[in-house]
């Protein structure tokens, strides 16, 4: 599915807060899935 947002911008900066707000765990599975 496909969801247009009504404000890009504030779409944009609420997921770049979560991918800080997760960052190790990202880190994490980044790391593992190299292997």
């Amino acid at each position: 599915p496909v969801h247009i947002a009504d404000d890009p911008l504030t779409a944009v900066a609420e997921g770049t807060g979560r991918v800080l707000q997760e960052l190790q765990f990202l880190k994490r599975v980044a790391s593992s899935s190299r292997t």
